[in-house]
C-alpha cells in the first residue's frame, strides 16, 4: 500500500484552482494554468463541521488515515522525501505528519539530496518551531496548532526524532554510507570485468603474436 497525497486526495475538491508560491515551471519559468473545473472545494473549516473540523475536507484526515494504514498494513513505513531547500520543514501539514507517524512508532526514513544540503539547512532544522509553520490555507495552521497542547514539548520531540540516535538524520547517514559502499563494490567489479575482457581480447588477437612464422 502506498499513500501519496497528490494521487490519493482529490485535488479537484481542494487546491486545483490556485497556485502555490513556488509553482512556476522549472524549465520555462512560467506559471502553469490553473484547473478551470467547477468542483466544489472543501477546506478545513467548510461546513458541516465536527469538533470544528470539516467533514467533507480530505486534507484534514491524515491522523485517521495513517493510523488506519499502520493498523491494516504489516510493515507500513513512512518515507520523508525532502526538497533541496528543506522547505518541507516549514510546512505545517508536513511537520505535523512526521510527528504523528513518530507517535505511532511507524518506521521512518528520510531521503535528501546530499550531505551538502543537509549541512546548509541544519541550523534552520535545529531552530524549527511549530508556531512558525506555514500552509496554503491559514485555517490549516490554526487547525494543526489546536491539536497540540504543548508547543514547546512538540518542538523538543521534533528535535529528538530528527537528530537523536536512530532519528531521521542518523538513519539517512547509515543508508547513504551503505549505498556508497555498494557503489564502490560495484565499481570495482565493473573495473575487474573490463580488465578481464581486455586481457582476454589481447590473448586472442592474432596481431598480438610476435613470433615469426
Amino acid at each position: 500500500v502506498y499513500w501519496i497525497c497528490a494521487f490519493s486526495i482529490n485535488q479537484h475538491a481542494s487546491i486545483c484552482g490556485g497556485l502555490g508560491l513556488h509553482d512556476n515551471d522549472p524549465v520555462t519559468g512560467a506559471p502553469p494554468a490553473v484547473c478551470d473545473c467547477n468542483h466544489q472545494k472543501f477546506w478545513s473549516r467548510t461546513p458541516p463541521l465536527i469538533n470544528g473540523e470539516s467533514v467533507d475536507c480530505e486534507m484534514n484526515k491524515f491522523d485517521d488515515m495513517i493510523s488506519c494504514l499502520e493498523a491494516i498494513q504489516p510493515g507500513f513505513a513512512h518515507v520523508v522525501a525532502v526538497d533541496v531547500d528543506f522547505a518541507l520543514f516549514t510546512r505545517a501539514w508536513c511537520v505535523a505528519e512526521i510527528h504523528r507517524a513518530h507517535d505511532l512508532r511507524i518506521p521512518q526514513c528520510m531521503m535528501i539530496h546530499s550531505e551538502e544540503t543537509l549541512n546548509t539547512h541544519e541550523a534552520s532544522l535545529r531552530g524549527l518551531r511549530v508556531v512558525d509553520m506555514k500552509a496554503t490555507n491559514p485555517d490549516d495552521v490554526a487547525l494543526i496548532l489546536s491539536r497540540i497542547s504543548d508547543y514547546a514539548k512538540f518542538d523538543d520531540e521534533m528535535q529528538h526524532l530528527v537528530f537523536d540516535k536512530g532519528g531521521l538524520v542518523q538513519n539517512w547517514h547509515v543508508g547513504y554510507e551503505q549505498v556508497a559502499m555498494l557503489g564502490q563494490v560495484a565499481r570495482r567489479g565493473f573495473q575487474r570485468t573490463r580488465k578481464n575482457e581486455s586481457s582476454s581480447s589481447s590473448s586472442t588477437d592474432p596481431d598480438s603474436d610476435s613470433s615469426d612464422s
